[in-house]
This record gives C-alpha cells, sequence and structure tokens, in this order.
C-alpha cells in the first residue's frame, strides 16, 4: 500500500472518530438533561468507572491500556463539561423567569 493510500484510510477514520465523538456528545447532553430534571449530580464516579474498565477489557488493538486509559479520561472529561453546561444553562433559565 502506498503512504498516499494509507493516509487516505486514517483521513476516512479521523472522519469517523470525530463523528462519533459527536454523537456521543449529544446523548452526553440528553444525560445531562436528565440527570438535571431528576436532581442528580453531574459526576458518577462509579459509572465513569465502569466506562473505563469497560475500555480497557475491549482494548485489544495497538493502543497500550495506558494509552486508551488518557484518552477516555479526556472523553469523560468533556462528557462532564457538557452535562455541566446542560445544568449551568437551566439554573440561568430558572433565575431569568
Amino acid at each position: 500500500m502506498r503512504l498516499e493510500d494509507s493516509r487516505k484510510i486514517i483521513d476516512d477514520i479521523d472522519s469517523e472518530i470525530v463523528a462519533l465523538l459527536n454523537r456521543r456528545a449529544s446523548i452526553a447532553r440528553q444525560i445531562g438533561r436528565i440527570k438535571t430534571l431528576a436532581g442528580f449530580p453531574v459526576v458518577d464516579h462509579d459509572r465513569e468507572e465502569m466506562v473505563l474498565r469497560k475500555i480497557v477489557r475491549d482494548n485489544n488493538g495497538e493502543f497500550d491500556t495506558g494509552s486508551m486509559m488518557r484518552i477516555y479520561r479526556e472523553v469523560l472529561e468533556e462528557s462532564r463539561r457538557i452535562q455541566t453546561s446542560v445544568l449551568l444553562s437551566t439554573s440561568t433559565e430558572e433565575v431569568s423567569k
């Protein structure tokens, strides 16, 4: 396989990753709304640990466990940020009423 062909494949995979991360973020926003309405806290450490354990269990590729954990910790951090923004926007809406 030529370098250009390999780079094209990487570009296509990157586009898929971006789409999937944005899909995940959309679901995280929905979860933030559900948590806000139910009065649940944004951070659920038990759930995050379950997610990380699943990622480690499912990882059977070129990324080592430490690398995969670092990547997913960032994904979880961004999900928390999105859910917090939902909570804050809901609080701001209630104050302005």
